[in-house]
């Protein structure tokens, strides 16, 4: 698995020259996913969405975010989902970074292999108000304290974003 730095510092991985079909795998168990997040701290707080019941990640708490519609911007997308996911509408501050990761998804209807590319923006809040998704992949949100987060189910993309954020350095904007 490549390291995800080696895209953001603009070079290419290694690579055998052989790049996998999408009809490689004929039972359907192989997916790319093109996704775009925000992080979002307001006075000491990171905003996180609960993924809900049925959707890949259950239970589990994630930055608000989601996969790109086709020929869709990151940038755009990232936006997009913030206010999907929370009804805020927020506005990008800094340049992004990008994640790299494969692996395998676990599915009661059997495993699934996995590669995606996340673009991860520092975003704050400039209007919108409050509400939480109704039928889609997040069933609720809150400004969690940046001291608490570690206490709640993570995605691995929280932990990562975590590692980047000083308690006190106010990460993404208000």
């Amino acid at each position: 698995m490549p390291d995800d730095s080696v895209l953001r510092e603009g070079g290419l991985p290694p690579s055998s020259g052989e790049l996998p079909r999408p009809d490689a795998d004929p039972d359907g168990r192989r997916v790319s996913r093109l996704a775009a997040y925000g992080v979002i701290v307001r006075d000491g707080r990171i905003l996180l969405c609960h993924i809900s019941p049925g959707s890949i990640g259950a239970g589990l708490w994630m930055l608000p975010g989601g996969g790109l519609d086709f020929g869709e911007p990151p940038e755009a997308a990232a936006v997009r989902e913030v206010e999907e996911e929370t009804g805020l509408v927020a506005e990008i501050t800094g340049p992004g970074a990008i994640r790299s990761d494969s692996g395998i998804w676990e599915q009661p209807s059997g495993d699934v292999r996995y590669h995606q590319l996340r673009f991860v923006y520092p975003m704050r809040v400039t209007g919108g108000a409050e509400r939480v998704e109704v039928d889609g992949s997040t069933d609720v949100f809150e400004w969690v304290p940046l001291e608490a987060v570690r206490d709640r189910p993570l995605g691995d993309l929280v932990d990562r974003v975590l590692e980047g954020l000083e308690p006190s350095s106010g990460g993404g904007g208000s």
